[in-house]
């Protein structure tokens, strides 16, 4: 409505802020407290009611005040001219780098106004000493002030390193008393873990002197049925199988002997161990025992001292409220005389500012006039150089020219017509002759560099189309043998590999469809690790179907796999048709069940490594198995 009776009356036009929708825009200019001249954003050194608050940060909020223009120049310059500066004095170093000043118009006269500026002079001075006065006394309380609030901060400084140390203390008294309770539970288990390693130990000899009497035994019956088989003629086939039967059960019996020896020196080696690590507990017991006694003595010296640092601390906060009292009375008499000296500068600036502005106006006019005078030098030797004419001739001739201005530019276009005439270039025919040369021999080079071009182009075609040839029915092949091994590995189910874009098959992605037997999963997301890796492994066989390489390096692919898996894919290996040897990294007994050959690191003694090895074929030949699942 406002707007309406304006532009209805003609009453002129008017910026309008409705509470309900103005909002301030957030200033995110940061560092601007740590620059030199600084006061404050403009929205904070107003006074307004609070419901007015968006309305001045809309207006004042992303203005910086700063104590004069060049403080303010340089604040903006640092920031890059990104923010509005205004000085004390009202001048403005806008956004982008404009700058508004300057002094309103005063009605009054240069006499009046230097009369004026010697007395400011004189109450500046006076002002100015009251101010060092002031000054000097500001320091000392300053200085008073410094020094007890740095004592306050050493007496704080050393009560919060009285505490850290009591807390730090505290805890590790309280870790120390915890793995002390530890190593006794520790001990106990080691000295049960002992006696039991004893037992284990005693049971085993009885069993290897139980072993050797049967082996003694069973030599004793061989050589009996040895000395029986020579002198019989008939049952020799019956003989001979039971003498393989009893060299198989002295076989065994000596494995069995073998291995009981192992268990026994290892629990040997670990009842050894087990009694160092109960003497190197007793001594951690002592030891902890011995830092919790220091500990405790450092604790009570602790508490001592922080009881005196709070005796301290309280006298110092009665002496820091009365000096802060005293500074408070300080600071308002300073601010008191900067207001009087602020005022002072400001009158001192209008002054300077005025002066500057006359002082400009001189020199001005002082410039002007001396290019006048240069203007009318050059008029009367050009008059004389290009007319030969002096000026007192040029006067007597009479000629009046009516428009200078014409004529002017009637006599530059005249000058440029001849200029454009230019010299006669005699070696014109000599000059296009090597030009229409170069020419030719360029246009020749355009030409070969052409048909460079399309021959490459069709090169480039060619290739193309046999690449997505190639890998067109190498992707074909892949996809077959994929879905055949898929089937082998997983004992059913469909899979294949589908090109994303048919059109650009050499930049297209591949997407992989595996459905698993007995299973409805629409995406391999749905499936679990174990799953998933078996789809990578039928992927990679499929991959060796098309091209076989001599060496396959498998590195623990058969970790996410469970049992049944595992058993599919170890045969699958050693099923294969592929000229390819497999060698595979792995932990999983079904995966060395199906191996030719076995290596295996051990480290029986700390810091030695021996390599072991088993030709699972030969074996298999020495025992007569022809079913590896049997054992």
């Amino acid at each position: 409505r406002a707007i309406e009776y304006l532009k209805s009356n003609n009453k002129g036009r008017a910026t309008f802020m409705p509470l309900s929708s103005v909002t301030a825009r957030e200033f995110k200019e940061t560092g601007l407290k740590k620059n030199f001249g600084y006061v404050g954003l403009a929205s904070e050194l107003v006074r307004f009611d609070e419901k007015y608050s968006e309305i001045i940060d809309y207006l004042l909020g992303a203005t910086v005040v700063t104590e004069d223009i060049d403080t303010a120049v340089a604040l903006a310059k640092k920031h890059n001219y990104r923010v509005k500066v205004v000085s004390l004095d009202g001048q403005v170093v806008n956004p982008g780098g404009l700058l508004t000043g300057g002094s309103l118009v005063k009605q009054a006269g240069i006499l009046s106004r230097a009369v004026d500026i010697a007395n400011l002079e004189k109450k500046i001075k006076s002002l100015e000493s009251e101010l060092e006065t002031d000054l000097k006394k500001l320091n000392e309380k300053r200085n008073q002030v410094d020094e007890i609030s740095a004592d306050i901060k050493a007496y704080n400084a050393d009560l919060i390193t009285a505490n850290e140390d009591k807390i730090r203390i505290v805890a590790e008294l309280k870790r120390l008393e915890e793995l002390l309770d530890t190593n006794i539970k520790e001990n106990t288990a080691l000295k049960t873990e002992k006696q039991d390693g004893a037992q284990k130990i005693a049971d085993l000899k009885a069993k290897a002197k139980e072993a050797e009497a049967i082996n003694s035994q069973l030599n004793e019956r061989k050589q009996t049925i040895q000395f029986e088989i020579d002198k019989m003629t008939g049952g020799r086939n019956t003989i001979t199988e039971r003498r393989e039967a009893l060299s198989g059960e002295i076989t065994e019996l000596k494995l069995k002997i073998i291995e009981n020896e192992k268990d026994k020196q290892s629990l040997i080696i670990s009842a050894d161990e087990l009694e160092l690590s109960i003497g190197d507990r007793a001594e951690r017991t002592v030891e902890i025992s011995n830092q919790i006694s220091v500990i405790n003595f450092k604790n009570e010296q602790l508490k001592s001292d922080i009881e005196k640092l709070k005796t301290d601390i309280e006298n110092n906060k009665f002496k820091a409220e009365s000096l802060q009292k005293e500074i408070e009375t300080l600071f308002k008499e300073r601010n008191d005389t900067e207001k009087a000296g602020i005022e002072l500068r400001s009158g001192e600036r209008e002054k300077t500012l005025e002066r500057e502005r006359i002082g400009g106006e001189l020199a001005r006019l002082s410039e002007r006039k001396e290019m006048i005078v240069k203007e009318y030098d050059e008029v009367i030797h050009k008059l004389y150089d290009e007319y030969s004419l002096t000026r007192t001739e040029a006067e007597n001739m009479g000629i009046v020219i009516e428009k200078p201005a014409e004529a002017k530019k009637e006599l530059a276009a005249i000058r440029q017509k001849i200029r454009a005439l230019g010299n006669v270039n005699v070696s014109a025919i000599e000059e296009y002759k090597e030009v229409k040369e170069r020419y030719d021999f360029l246009s020749e080079q355009i030409a070969d560099v052409e048909k460079s071009k399309s021959e490459l182009h069709k090169l480039i075609n060619e290739l193309t189309i046999s690449m997505k040839e190639l890998f067109t029915i190498g992707f074909n092949k892949i996809n077959d043998n994929f879905s055949k091994t898929f089937k082998d590995l997983f004992g059913g189910g469909t899979a294949s590999l589908v090109l994303s874009d048919t059109e650009n098959v050499l930049e297209s992605g591949i997407d992989i469809i595996a459905r698993l037997p007995g299973k409805n999963v629409p995406s391999l997301d749905g499936l679990s690790g174990g799953e998933k890796a078996l789809v990578a492994l039928s992927i990679y066989f499929a991959i060796m179907q098309v091209n076989a390489p001599p060496f396959c390096f498998l590195d623990e692919v058969d970790t996410a796999l469970d049992d049944i898996n595992v058993e599919r894919f170890a045969n699958y290996m050693k099923d294969s048709n592929y000229n390819t040897q497999f060698i595979c990294v792995t932990h999983r007994r079904g995966t060395m069940e199906a191996a030719d050959m076995l290596y295996g690191v051990t480290m029986q003694e700390k810091g030695v490594t021996k390599l072991l090895e088993l030709n699972v074929s030969e074996l298999e030949k020495k025992l007569n198995l022809d079913d590896r699942s049997n054992y």
